[in-house]
């Protein structure tokens, strides 16, 4: 079973698709790549090989205070990264809103495939409640060489109209970690039409 995604162009594979493909597209003979250990320095310090970057990012509603939008971001995880995905961190960067805050169990990832997206295993999402910094854990951690989107559900957008930038910094897996800063997603929030019942 194939479902058209949110934008209707990328198919997520379903059922026993997943379960029939995952396990190819992540082995050996379909990328090249099994899961490796990162990269560690002589002062401990471990790092990608090659840096992760943002490709696109957008709101799924774009006025403020509206209620369950969905936040895309996708990024590179090129082979030549080396080392598995642990965990990504998406900040606010610029923009207050002290009533925002994440839906954690909606929260959802996937590897992009050129047959469609499939539905990555998360473990720990947890939110700072006075930054809001969300932190997403891969588990298990994901080998390099294909993009990947994460679905963050906030409860509503900001309730004040403006732009907002998101940080996104990606973790390789081990004890004494150096982030890599993937870029900023600009968000623009519009104002509503203050006739309208507001949330």
């Amino acid at each position: 079973m194939v479902l058209p995604d949110h934008r209707g162009s990328i198919p997520i594979i379903g059922g026993r698709a997943i379960r029939a493909v995952l396990p190819l597209l992540l082995s050996v003979g379909a990328i090249g790549l099994s899961p490796v250990a990162a990269i560690q320095h002589r002062d401990g310090v471990v790092e990608f090989s090659y840096p992760l970057r943002l490709t696109d990012s957008y709101p799924s509603r774009s006025r403020e205070g509206e209620a369950d939008p969905t936040y895309y971001f996708t990024f590179d995880f090129p082979a030549t990264a080396v080392e598995s995905l642990g965990q990504v961190v998406v900040s606010l960067d610029e923009g207050q809103d002290q009533t925002f805050g994440y839906r954690l169990e909606a929260t959802q990832a996937f590897v992009n495939t050129p047959e469609g997206q499939i539905p990555l295993s998360l473990g720990s999402v947890q939110e700072d409640p006075e930054t809001h910094a969300l932190t997403v854990q891969f588990s298990p951690p994901v080998p390099p060489g294909l993009p990947i989107t994460l679905a963050l559900r906030p409860y509503y957008n900001p309730r004040s109209a403006g732009v907002y930038l998101f940080g996104l910094k990606a973790y390789p897996v081990g004890a004494s970690l150096r982030p890599t800063f993937m870029g900023y997603a600009r968000f623009s929030f519009y104002e509503r039409d203050r006739d309208r019942f507001w949330p």
